[in-house]
């Protein structure tokens, strides 16, 4: 009974793994002279709402090496894993945590995908799904570093990912994800700001409509357009500009029929309902 118990679990993880959606590097921070998490602490991750197809992009750059009193480290790969304590990152039910690079499964630490990111290299990560509940939700991540001692020379720039030892250990549990109930496929805004209402045109549309809103100021933001599954059918990463946005949406590859299309910027999420006609 037990074996037949693991090949589940393991049948089951594997689904879930084959279903990671492609993930995608930050360009504005991978433009940076900068290297950690990105979304950082203040900007967060977007919140989400029951039933409806959730997806956070995270960027993560390591660097080749750094100095320290005693001589110089060379990093091998830094290890994310949830704590023994917390159960899946503390994640919202329904919502996973992996990455569509394979080279980057790390295999599963108490019961939750882990993920490692080599040495001098930029690589992503999602977190992804269909949330079930609503509620606030502070996450939890364990961050091992691993790096090799380097008395002299320079670090390679392909490190091998397997070797090193545990310079250091934290835990990040400053992230949150915010969930709200359930809503209609009526428009439904959850952001204080007014301003950040948006307008579709023409709805119904045909080749193409355009989305425009508002913004108090420049922040990143993404544009799922799903079907009435929440099955993500087209996504726009974009920052905005202080004043209006408008962003041509192309229909030519939807059939007739409704959709909706999410709109998640600084902590907030408005869902708009569009039409899709003349297919």
């Amino acid at each position: 009974m037990k074996k037949v118990l693991h090949l589940l679990s393991y049948l089951l993880l594997l689904k879930a793994w084959a279903q990671v959606p492609t993930c995608s590097l930050d360009p504005a921070f991978i433009a940076l002279n900068k290297y950690g998490i990105w979304p950082d602490s203040a900007t967060n991750f977007v919140t989400g709402t029951v039933g409806i197809n959730y997806l956070q992009n995270i960027t993560v750059k390591v660097p080749k090496d750094t100095n320290t009193q005693i001589g110089k480290f060379c990093f091998n790969r830094v290890v994310v894993s949830t704590p023994s304590n917390v159960t899946n990152y503390n994640l919202p039910p329904g919502l996973m945590f992996g990455s569509s690079t394979a080279s980057l499964s790390n295999g599963t630490i108490n019961g939750a995908p882990s993920l490692k990111f080599p040495g001098n290299a930029n690589n992503c990560a999602s977190i992804y799904g269909t949330p079930t509940q609503s509620g606030t939700f502070v996450l939890s991540f364990k961050v091992d570093t691993y790096a090799t001692y380097q008395p002299v020379g320079s670090c390679p720039n392909n490190p091998n990912v397997n070797g090193g030892t545990n310079l250091n250990t934290t835990y990040i549990n400053y992230y949150k994800i915010i969930i709200y109930p359930a809503t209609s496929i009526h428009e439904w805004n959850s952001n204080p700001f007014e301003s950040l209402k948006a307008t579709l045109y023409p709805n119904p549309g045909h080749e193409c409509t355009t989305f425009i809103f508002n913004s108090p100021s420049e922040w990143p933001y993404v544009i799922d357009i799903t079907d009435l599954n929440g099955k993500i059918l087209n996504t726009i990463y974009a920052t905005s500009v202080n004043g209006l946005n408008e962003v041509t949406l192309d229909l030519k590859k939807f059939q007739s029929g409704i959709y909706l299309v999410n709109l998640r910027m600084n902590h907030a999420v408005t869902v708009y309902k569009l039409v899709v006609e003349g297919r």
